[in-house]
């Protein structure tokens, strides 16, 4: 009985500790933000019910492009691949939209990359509302 009881213990201490996502629920509880530091980079979600978005990865380099070519006084095409973001900070604003903190690489004029950061308002649908972009050097 007791080796039993051993392993249920130190399954649910694994399983304590095997949840490394931070959640952060909107005011009307209906949708979460979800954010997974556990692996290489920050896996950013939103979640309402079954549907999940998952934010700043499919189309990150069209969503950053012309932001980043006017932060960092450059020609559109000379803006490169935008490294995945690293997630900051989040907060909801409204029930509606949440502001997402995070800071990121890209590679201008084929150099070793420029770090920004960037502050996102998204709306419970997964869009992108606002976004605005500041290089390293400028905060």
């Amino acid at each position: 009985m007791k080796p039993s009881f051993l392993l249920v213990f130190l399954m649910t201490i694994v399983a304590a500790f095997a949840d490394d996502a931070i959640k952060i629920v909107s005011p009307d509880n209906t949708t979460t933000l979800v954010v997974d530091k556990s692996g290489k980079r920050d896996l950013i979600a939103l979640r309402s019910g079954k549907i999940r978005h998952r934010l700043f990865y499919e189309d990150l380099d069209t969503l950053f492009r012309a932001k980043l070519a006017t932060a960092f006084n450059a020609s559109l095409n000379k803006v490169g691949k935008v490294v995945l973001p690293t997630f900051k900070s989040a907060r909801w604003i409204s029930p509606e939209e949440v502001e997402i903190k995070g800071e990121s690489t890209v590679i201008i004029n084929e150099d070793s990359g420029d770090d920004f950061g960037f502050t996102a308002v998204v709306s419970k649908t997964g869009k992108i509302k606002d976004l605005s972009i500041t290089p390293k050097d400028e905060r």
